[in-house]
């Protein structure tokens, strides 16, 4: 019988870096298609255009707003710090998700020794503010945009498996209706069959609830008027235009991440 590991103690989010596929990308890299560690999906991913905002390439800032969420887990709030440096353990896709006032930010959480996914969220923009509509802190995780979809994977693993060996994957599709994800698909693939292939699952009737406590936060970015640099939250300045692209942006530099995580307090 298959199990989904659980999810870690808060000793266990201590850093976190992320496998890429053909490349390992470091703690704060901002990646469209990245993964954890383990096999990847079995579904070819391809994603809907969307211009990333700024604060995906400033980790040190979205990390700061992360902590700043109620909605999210006291243990993962405390303990999301850097890796090493400013390197932190984020992995960021932008994607028109919700249909708001900007592209939506899929974010990760993951460990540092083993690439665990911990923890995923969705953030909405409205009126140049970000609310958490999706969360999911059950480990291990990774969410994605596929097709202007969200789509989850957890990992299945036999008592005692490294995480690097999951026996199976189970993906569930989310799209976007009113204001509530719902569940539209999901799957099981048997990792240890010869050809493994998703096996159809039933879904869920019912609209994924708001995170408890969620609130509209500031991103904690400076306004193009008051910089003059065009790194307003939603500009897209500091990344590459087009999530899924697989196009790595590297972090902010402590001085100025800091000083945009401050404000933003």
């Amino acid at each position: 019988m298959r199990r989904v590991a659980p999810r870690p103690t808060a000793s266990a989010l201590t850093c976190a870096c992320v496998v890429v596929a053909s490349c390992v990308a470091g703690c704060g890299t901002t990646v469209s298609g990245a993964r954890k560690e383990g096999p990847a999906p079995s579904a070819t991913k391809t994603t809907a255009t969307a211009a990333a905002p700024a604060i995906a390439s400033q980790p040190a800032v979205l990390a700061t707003m992360i902590r700043r969420d109620a909605s999210v887990s006291e243990d993962i709030r405390e303990d999301l710090t850097p890796c090493a440096g400013d390197s932190y353990p984020l992995d960021t896709e932008a994607g028109n998700l919700t249909a708001g006032d900007g592209a939506d930010l899929v974010v990760n959480v993951s460990t540092c020794g083993e690439g665990l996914g911990i923890a995923t969220y969705v953030y909405r923009m409205l009126g140049g503010k970000y609310q958490n509509v999706f969360t999911d802190e059950h480990a291990p995780v990774y969410g994605s945009v596929d097709n202007g979809k969200l789509e989850i994977v957890h990992e299945a693993y036999d008592s005692d498996d490294p995480v690097s060996y999951p026996i199976g994957e189970e993906a569930m599709t989310y799209a976007w209706r009113g204001n509530r994800f719902v569940e539209v698909a999901r799957s099981y693939s048997d990792l240890t069959a010869p050809s493994p292939s998703p096996s159809p699952e039933p879904v869920s009737t019912e609209p994924v609830p708001l995170p408890s406590g969620a609130k509209p936060l500031d991103p904690g970015l400076p306004s193009p008027s008051s910089t003059g640099s065009g790194t307003g939250a939603d500009t897209g300045s500091g990344t590459e235009s087009g999530a899924g692209s697989g196009t790595a942006t590297g972090p902010a530099s402590p001085t100025s991440s800091a000083a945009s995580a401050d404000k933003g307090r």
